[in-house]
């Protein structure tokens, strides 16, 4: 079956930097670039007017920042789901994006096989935390907690997790239902003191479950 096209918008305050994105990302064939948009405000109505998939969100909008705009979108229900792209580095910034909802972290000096990567995993449903960024996390959770608190399915299944795995594609792998994946990602998130999957998954790749 072919793998279903993913439309995306993209919110930077830098023309120059939209323009760079909209070159590269408009040559890979299942990306189709719906709009873009120098600001917060912008940002909200074209997630609102054209739903798309995955909205390219910079944290440092004018008008409303990518903080405001996650909240919007999260009051809204609106179904896009956000990949935040910033060059903020501080631990207080991406933690705060973590609780605000966020679907993806990648920094802008990720490359473009990187960037790309972490939009299919968005669109598909996953998550995808940059392997750098998720070393600022060092604080997230149960600092006591390890790799050795998990059962054996659990491990299988933070693994996977580690590599941008939503839930239906996890258990269709392990040959299990989906509410089954959720209810075991729910006693990983317990037992290691997470409070939600994007930092399950930023535990994931700090453990480098996604190269297991």
């Amino acid at each position: 079956m072919e793998a279903r096209e993913i439309s995306i918008v993209v919110a930077e305050d830098h023309a120059l930097v939209r323009q760079g994105l909209r070159l590269m990302l408009s040559r890979v064939p299942r990306l189709r670039w719906l709009g873009e948009t120098g600001d917060g405000e912008g940002a909200l109505r074209l997630s609102r007017e054209l739903s798309p998939d995955v909205l390219l969100l910079d944290l440092g909008l004018p008008r409303l920042d990518g903080l405001e705009v996650m909240q919007a979108i999260a009051a809204a229900e609106l179904p896009t789901r956000v990949l935040v792209v910033t060059a903020r580095q501080d631990a207080a910034a991406v933690e705060s994006a973590l609780a605000f909802g966020a679907h993806g972290y990648v920094l802008k000096t990720d490359d473009a096989d990187a960037l790309v990567a972490a939009i299919l995993t968005v669109g598909e449903g996953g998550y995808y935390v940059s392997p750098e960024l998720a070393t600022l996390f060092g604080d997230v959770g149960d600092r006591s907690a390890t790799r050795e608190s998990l059962t054996a399915r659990e491990f299988e299944i933070a693994t996977r997790v580690g590599r941008g795995l939503s839930s239906k594609l996890i258990g269709r792998e392990l040959g299990i239902s989906e509410h089954t994946v959720r209810k075991h990602r729910e006693n990983i998130a317990r037992k290691l003191g997470l409070r939600n999957a994007a930092e399950l998954v930023a535990w994931a790749v700090r453990q480098r479950l996604s190269e297991v």
